[in-house]
């Protein structure tokens, strides 16, 4: 890595965003988003894990940006739903055009016939980090479980994370937007385990490129 690069976050989700540029934060000298492009681009998101979904949309930004791209795809696993139910479309389930709160009632009437223990899941997260058409680093990463509530309270609701509005953890009794600080870091671990890994990487590239 040299001075003055540049990271594109290849993302328009506000919670990705913030989570990411927490993450790469003394990294790099400038970060910018897709909208700083001033054109528009595509992916087909048709991986077979989360892992291959985030490398295609960093490939495919890093092919029009000249410096570093970093992406990531998630979803969450719903094993009582078997083949009804991809994890690798969480957002799309329903169709792309789709509002959130149209989401969240799709899912919890898919759930309704499900009881106790039928009703954990689990959510996965990956990462991958490109530059010039070219996949520098990913991984894939699992977080806790939780439960699937029978409901939600929609003045709750966050833009980019709506499945956190019926995600209920029983070791806090508690829905997602309902924990504190130090709650919300232990489920999200997934996010920690992806922090450890980016910064591992960029480490290791400051080392290898001889930058202090």
């Amino acid at each position: 890595m040299k001075d003055r690069d540049t990271l594109l976050i290849a993302s328009n989700n506000p919670h990705k965003i913030k989570k990411i540029s927490e993450i790469v934060s003394g990294y790099f000298d400038k970060i910018i988003l897709p909208v700083d492009l001033k054109r528009q681009i595509f992916v087909e998101e048709n991986g077979k894990s989360f892992e291959e979904n985030a490398s295609i949309k960093a490939r495919a930004y890093s092919e029009i940006f000249e410096d570093y791209v970093i992406a990531t795809d998630g979803g969450v696993m719903i094993p009582v739903l078997g083949e009804k139910w991809n994890e690798l479309r969480t957002k799309r389930f329903i169709g792309e055009e789709k509002k959130d709160f149209e989401r969240i009632e799709s899912l919890l009437e898919m759930m309704a016939p499900f009881k106790g223990e039928e009703r954990r899941v689990k959510w996965k997260e990956a990462v991958a980090i490109a530059k010039k058409g070219k996949i520098l680093f990913s991984k894939e990463v699992s977080g806790i479980e939780a439960v699937i509530q029978n409901g939600y309270n929609k003045d709750q609701y966050r833009s980019g994370i709506w499945v956190c509005s019926v995600l209920f953890f029983p070791q806090f009794n508690k829905n997602f937007f309902e924990l504190d600080t130090n709650e919300v870091a232990q489920v999200e671990i997934s996010w920690e385990k992806i922090k450890d890994e980016i910064q591992n990487f960029l480490v290791k590239m400051r080392k290898e490129y001889g930058c202090p």
